[in-house]
């Protein structure tokens, strides 16, 4: 019998990876090839390890997306969402998290693709001996190159679990039907952590740089770029602050300098391989196109490019539309008024946090009344009573707010709306004090078109998507798991806690001044946070950012957005526009969705394994 086993949801996938074992027709399967032949052919394995790729969860699914989950987006479907948001989760029902759910790539299911791995490299060294003496050179590096795809990929299965429940059982070997599962126990947090690097640690010398791989598979870099990630989380509060509420989810004597060197160095080491640099996106320039501003459109088509050759791109999934894994991402984000879904919509909290256009914080020239009315205070440069006006590049690079001229509507739409514009206001006409008409926006909840698929906080999300698709074309721009701008604020972070605030104001300013932006002033670390939300927002890093600071409690509010009313008045020809902060959803976090509960299916499978804390 072997070591460290698994949890047993799995039992299933067994038998599929295993179809020609004791079938008692003894039939040769005409749909797969037999185990011997896979692991006799190189090409067989290669195709084998790319499956394992598959697995591996991207964010433009259709509620796949981890920002569910933080301030800066509201789910328009918030019933999928609204028992881990309001801390109703519980090991019976995990909701959204639930096994086998849209989010099953980044969830426990991820022990399936684990097993895959160790399939893999448990019977990869067989195929170097089905090979001639003569080949052997040749075919032993190419599986050296596998083996390191394969221990890196353990790694990213194990970093994504660990960051949703902490310790976990550490795998390392494939388990069989008939394995006394009862053995195994879940590793410490720290246990877990260690057993990640050192499967990245083990990868990174098989691995090759990017000019030398096919684009798509990791690299070096990109092993390196998952250290840096989780060894940041590993030293940030939620982990490391010595009041973790179990060796499971946290270290039991943290410490806090040595782990945030070993973050430092991680992402320092990733810098110092000299193979990425930030993109240029251009000047900080109005221009009146298309989303107004030079920087914001270069920003904006950074994330619709359909290569990962950009020298920014550590790593990322590419996409072909009629071929392979596929996505939606304009239909499930677009606008109602173009038949699509706006699935995930920004919060007005992501949109107000967004700074002015030099650098100056939104709210220090505008404020919301005791009537929830959005005011200009009219004492600085910034007099216009639109708060969208003169907003920082990514701001219109990320944001779908009311006038974006985007894609062209529908025939049947045009004549009222002939350019695309992205219309969320009402209008109004009054004669004095009595109403005369009222016309919904179209892309309003009362538009007249599919209404129910409408923002409810009055934003699209375009970052990501792409205004040349309408929503019966599929997706080709790529989904990047790590960039270039990641690791720099994660170096930039590591070396302010370890109180080199010079290195850190540097690197938060080098992602400030490409942004169009001048060097932040004020507290640094309000500073870094807002550099992070704002740069990365839409990326999968917001929630991980709470739940390891610790501001959970504080930010996870409940999500607020913008009604827009023009009334003219025709009495005496005059427009006016308001702008008002409207409720959009109840939240109610609590310290138990810190951390997910083990589903109690697995529980039952394994009775051996310790819950996670709030979830007994």
């Amino acid at each position: 019998m072997k070591n460290n086993k698994l949890i047993i949801t799995i039992l299933a996938v067994i038998v599929f990876l295993f179809p020609a074992c004791d079938d008692i027709l003894d039939k040769t399967p005409v749909d797969r090839y037999s185990e011997p032949l896979l692991w006799s052919d190189i090409e067989l394995a290669d195709a084998y390890l790319l499956n394992t790729y598959r697995y591996l969860w991207h964010g433009y699914r259709t509620n796949a997306s981890q920002n569910l989950f933080a301030d800066e987006v509201h789910f328009i479907h918030s019933y999928e969402t609204e028992l881990y948001l309001r801390s109703y989760i519980t090991a019976d029902n995990l909701g959204i998290f639930t096994h086998g759910s849209r989010l099953s790539h980044t969830n426990w299911s991820l022990f399936q693709n684990i097993q895959r791995i160790n399939i893999f490299l448990d019977r990869i060294d067989e195929v170097t001996q089905a090979y001639p003496e003569m080949v052997r050179p040749s075919i032993e590096e190419r599986v050296a190159h596998m083996k390191g795809q394969a221990i890196f990929i353990r790694a990213w299965c194990y970093a994504q679990m660990a960051r949703l429940w902490g310790g976990l059982p550490i795998m390392r070997e494939p388990w069989e039907i008939g394995d006394d599962y009862l053995a195994i126990e879940r590793a410490s947090f720290e246990e877990t952590i260690n057993s990640i690097v050192e499967d990245i640690d083990a990868a990174f010398p098989l691995l090759k740089y990017d000019v030398e791989t096919e684009s798509g598979r990791v690299t070096k870099g990109t092993a390196l770029a998952l250290k840096s990630r989780i060894l940041l989380f590993a030293a940030s509060d939620l982990t490391a602050d010595g009041n973790a509420a179990s060796n499971l989810v946290g270290y039991e004597n943290p410490n806090r300098t040595a782990l945030w060197s070993a973050a430092r160095d991680a992402a320092k080491a990733v810098i110092d391989l000299g193979e990425y640099e930030l993109a240029d996106f251009g000047p900080n320039e109005f221009d009146g196109g298309f989303l107004k501003n030079v920087l914001s459109r270069n920003y904006h088509a950074f994330f619709k490019q359909r290569t990962l050759n950009n020298p920014e791109i550590i790593w990322g999934k590419m996409f072909v539309a009629d071929v392979g894994d596929r996505h939606w991402y304009n239909r499930l984000q677009g606008r109602n008024g173009n038949l699509a879904y706006a699935s995930n919509t920004p919060t007005q909290f992501l949109v107000d946090n967004f700074q002015m256009a030099d650098g100056t914080d939104f709210f220090d020239h505008f404020y919301v009344d005791e009537d929830g009315y959005y005011r200009n205070k009219g004492t600085t440069h910034y007099r216009h009573e639109s708060p969208y006006l003169n907003r920082e590049p990514r701001f219109y690079g990320s944001i779908m707010h009311d006038s974006t001229i985007w894609a062209p509507r529908f025939p049947d739409l045009a004549e009222r709306d002939p350019v695309g514009i992205y219309d969320r206001r009402t209008r109004i006409k009054t004669q004095g004090d009595t109403e005369v008409s009222r016309l919904y926006g179209i892309d309003t909840r009362n538009g007249p078109v599919q209404a129910w698929n409408a923002s409810y906080s009055g934003y699209i999300t375009i970052k990501g998507m792409d205004e040349t698709h309408d929503r019966n074309t599929r997706n080709e721009n790529v989904y990047i798991w790590f960039r270039y701008a990641e690791i720099l604020l994660n170096y930039a972070e590591a070396c302010l806690e370890l109180g080199d605030e010079e290195t850190a104001s540097e690197y938060i300013n080098m992602i400030r001044n490409r942004a169009g932006l001048p060097d932040f002033t004020g507290d640094i670390e309000k500073a870094y946070r807002h550099e992070r939300l704002i740069e990365l927002n839409f990326e999968d890093h917001r929630w991980h950012d709470m739940r390891r600071w610790r501001i959970l409690l504080t930010h996870l509010t409940d999500v607020k957005g913008m009604d827009i009313q023009e009334i003219e008045d025709l009495a005496n020809g005059t427009i006016k526009t308001t702008w008002r902060l409207i409720h959009v959803q109840d939240r109610d976090p609590s310290e138990k969705i810190y951390w997910l509960p083990i589903q109690r299916d697995e529980m039952n499978r394994a009775p051996q394994l310790v819950q996670n804390p709030y979830y007994d």
